[in-house]
């Protein structure tokens, strides 16, 4: 007999748990062939979920990424969809394949949410694998600019569902731990506070990327008047420099409020998995169950935001800070990424007939445009006269027999 799922197993093991559950659950769900907004809206929310583990699983199962804190959330995610898999068979007695209905849909409930709020959570879940897959991805592959932006704003706005997801939880169980017997749990608080626990982890993660975020804006180059760094932004010219340096901070500082905004959003959602919690605790058997999911989802929370702030962190040591850059009089300096990072130039000084780089490229045109600099330095246009005074003081002048030049027509 195979030893029982826990977060003790494996991680490729976890993956495959998870990955099943949530394709029974998609094939229990299609098999009603339901219109109905909120349970089409959850199929499409599975369907995500399921090419998101599918990723992860490939991911696993050819590189050795540390993604290990992913374990709880996705042992909770697993777990979710097998209970509501259960949910389903119990409150959909009177629907068959052809006609769903209604009345049978609305008494679905789990952890005391509705259909939307399961779909939620499991949003919650299926962004911060994705955060997690971004993270190992960005630490061995070239990423542009745009692709940084949209990773920085899938981590504010997952942060933000998970701190709601969070706050919603733990007033469940604050509600229940009023209302029960520390000493003997329901299953249903058991949920709960694993739940929250998940929640929690989720959030760490998003913190995580954040604080990374933070140290790399803050972080400067050391002082560089000829040497050359790689950033990725479009080239750009010494007057542009400081337009640049706004541009950067000023999306990093966006990046940031959308971080903040995704933490409160999932603190909401544990709140209302608390209140969820409280509720079922009324209803016997069935709340005790919900407890223990709610406490759960807790704990899975709290790992997601966990890999949320370490992605953070990670998306943060892909800006920097170049300071203090001079290029002397008839010099050419070079600043140019070929990467996908983000530069922010400040204290940019530049002689007389001297050249700048700075900015972002391919290897490609980074490449031309050294070659067409050096067509222009070597083709100087100069008067070509001949004569042996050339080279004297310029170029010179024939004289004509009475001293003039022969170009000169006055006596």
């Amino acid at each position: 007999m195979a030893d029982p799922i826990s977060v003790t197993s494996g991680l490729v093991t976890l993956v495959a748990f998870t990955l099943q559950s949530t394709q029974s659950l998609y094939q229990v769900i299609e098999s009603f062939r339901s219109h109905q907004r909120t349970v089409r809206e959850l199929r499409e929310e599975l369907g995500a979920l399921t090419g998101v583990l599918q990723s992860l699983q490939e991911m696993t199962a050819s590189q050795n990424s540390n993604l290990a804190a992913l374990k709880v959330p996705l042992l909770r995610c697993g777990q979710a969809c097998k209970d509501f898999e259960v949910l389903i068979s119990k409150y959909t007695t009177h629907s068959d394949g052809s006609k769903t209905s209604l009345r049978d849909w609305a008494k679905l409930r789990y952890m005391g949410d509705d259909i939307v709020g399961f779909k939620n959570m499991l949003a919650g879940y299926k962004a911060t694998i994705a955060i997690a897959i971004g993270d190992a991805n960005m630490r061995t592959a070239v990423v542009t600019a745009s692709v940084l932006a949209e990773y920085k704003e899938l981590i504010s706005n997952t942060k933000s569902d998970l701190e709601e997801h969070l706050r919603e939880i733990d007033s469940k169980l604050q509600k229940l731990s009023a209302q029960t017997d520390t000493a003997k749990e329901v299953p249903e608080t058991k949920r709960i506070r694993e739940e929250r626990e998940s929640a929690q982890r989720c959030l760490e993660i998003c913190v995580s990327v954040s604080a990374h975020i933070d140290q790399v804006q803050s972080a400067s180059l050391p002082n560089s008047s000829s040497s050359a760094e790689t950033h990725e932004q479009a080239p750009f010219s010494v007057a542009g420099a400081s337009s640049a340096r706004n541009a950067t901070v000023s999306a990093l500082k966006d990046c940031k409020d959308t971080l903040a905004g995704a933490a409160t959003h999932l603190q909401t959602h544990l709140e209302g998995l608390n209140a969820s919690l409280g509720d079922a605790l009324s209803q016997g058997a069935q709340e005790g169950e919900d407890h223990d999911r709610i406490r759960e989802e807790v704990e899975s929370i709290k790992q997601c935001l966990n890999i949320c702030a370490h992605a953070s962190e990670a998306v943060q040591h892909r800006t920097n800070v170049v300071e203090d850059v001079l290029a002397e009089d008839d010099a050419h300096q070079v600043a140019v990424a070929t990467l996908g990072d983000l530069i922010s130039v400040k204290s940019v000084k530049a002689g007389a007939r001297s050249a700048q780089w700075l900015g972002q490229m391919s290897d490609a045109s980074l490449q031309q445009l050294s070659k067409d600099f050096i067509r222009v330095a070597s083709v100087e246009p100069h008067t070509k006269m001949g004569t042996k005074f050339e080279r004297r003081y310029g170029t010179g002048h024939t004289l004509g027999p009475n001293g003039l030049d022969n170009g000169d027509t006055t006596q």
